[in-house]
């Protein structure tokens, strides 16, 4: 009987067909467990995406009732803050002071732009008021 024959039957130590066995076992479970991390963190991500379009697809609608007019670009929108003068029912003029800007919490990148979960700038298209991400696979959110 050679030495690998009497290695593999011997109860001395483990074998190195299983040393690879196990290895192989814990390789296959830590891919699948950072496999589902990758699309948890993906899934998170999605939903703040979401969140954060409807938040500026407000903070759009409140800018243009508050201002009259669209906004030139996202970053208007985030560093502006909110100011209502209109006139009374009766013809007084009064003020609606609210402290504080259409987004209060949003992700800039360097230049004040807002941007997705993602990393990348929400795009806005000023003539249509569409805002969407620019991440692909998202343009369409």
């Amino acid at each position: 009987m050679n030495s690998a024959a009497r290695a593999l039957r011997s109860n001395e130590g483990r074998s190195i067909f299983e040393a690879l066995l196990v290895a192989v076992l814990v390789a296959v479970f830590v891919l699948i467990a950072v496999d589902r991390y990758y699309s948890s963190i993906k899934s998170v991500k999605e939903t703040a995406m979401l969140v954060e379009m409807s938040n500026l697809r407000s903070a759009l609608s409140y800018y243009l009732m508050f201002d009259g007019k669209p906004p030139i670009s996202l970053k208007e929108i985030v560093e502006k803050g909110v100011d209502a003068s209109r006139k009374g029912i009766e013809g007084a003029d009064y003020r609606i002071v609210i402290a504080g800007k259409y987004v209060e919490t949003m992700t800039l990148d360097a230049e004040g732009y807002p941007v997705d979960p993602f990393g990348n700038r929400y795009s806005y298209d000023a003539s249509t008021g569409m805002i969407r991400s620019s991440t692909r696979g998202y343009e369409k959110w």
